[in-house]
């Protein structure tokens, strides 16, 4: 489809180059050359011929016009982006270029936002670098910025829990639980992101290790939210129920029931779950 639409774009130009009389010049060669390529469905000779021609005569416009098409087609957005902007320099008056020179400007600072992001949590700072990819996610319309913030948040996570452990072993656990924290939270927007079911198989170990760092920091009931949060978007997440049970059990009084509730949906073996049901008939005496 994407190549029919730019077929019906590209084609006119390079048809109405093919009516210039005179002489041909260099440029006008490899436009030909283009042309010719271009109907025989061959957009990367195509594109090659049109760079030629281009090299030759900087200023034509439908050259860089053409070029612009036959990158989008190709998916190369940074090419798409600087040939649109040099055509619309040469044609101003075209509000169509214009428009497709802001949107791939618009896609380019998306892009360098997310690089940033990923950046920002490989310096430590997490919260700010999660909190921009998950920005991009959610606001941007454009396909390949939204592409490039998951690519990003994909790279952030195992990076999130080398940071957390990092933490852990130098016993900043309230430090620990927020870094843990993020990356679950990450994990998540991976998870609607890929429209998946459940989380993937990064979020488990952190989500132990979140319940770890918060009762090495003397506040077990830190992950509450979280775990609350987990389930309620992915209620048959076993880790999730497992670990939200043990934050139960941390309370005063421990809450039985509840905790053989989610054992049992996590899948712990009958005679823990039993083992729990047993203990909230004790306490119910």
């Amino acid at each position: 489809m994407r190549t029919v639409m730019v077929r019906a774009l590209v084609l006119p130009i390079l048809l109405a180059i093919g009516l210039v009389s005179g002489c041909q010049s260099d440029a006008k060669k490899h436009l030909y050359k283009a042309e010719d390529l271009f109907e025989k469905r061959d957009l990367e000779g195509a594109k090659k011929e049109l760079q030629l021609s281009i090299k030759a005569d900087p200023n034509d416009a439908d050259a860089h016009k053409s070029l612009a098409h036959i990158d989008e087609a190709l998916g190369d957005d940074e090419g798409a982006g600087r040939e649109y902007n040099a055509a619309s320099a040469f044609d101003p008056t075209d509000e169509k270029l214009l428009a497709k020179a802001r949107l791939y400007k618009q896609l380019a600072d998306l892009a360098n936002s997310s690089g940033k992001a990923l950046d920002d949590v490989k310096a430590g700072k997490v919260t700010e670098g999660i909190g921009t990819l998950k920005e991009i996610m959610v606001t941007t319309r454009i396909p390949a910025a939204r592409e490039k913030a998951v690519n990003a948040l994909m790279d952030a996570i195992p990076i999130i829990e080398k940071i957390g452990d990092q933490q852990m072993q130098d016993k900043k656990y309230a430090d620990a639980v927020q870094t843990y924290d993020q990356g679950i939270r990450a994990a998540m927007l991976m998870a609607r992101a890929h429209k998946m079911e459940t989380l993937g198989p990064d979020a488990d170990p952190m989500m132990h290790k979140i319940n770890q760092a918060a009762k090495a920091g003397g506040t077990p009931d830190a992950t509450f939210k979280l775990f609350n949060d987990v389930i309620g978007d992915y209620p048959d997440d076993k880790t999730a129920n497992l670990e939200l049970a043990q934050v139960y059990l941390s309370k005063t009084p421990p809450d039985y029931d509840t905790a053989a509730d989610l054992e049992e949906r996590g899948g712990a073996p009958d005679d823990e779950v039993r083992k729990l049901r047993d203990q909230a008939k004790k306490h119910r005496k």
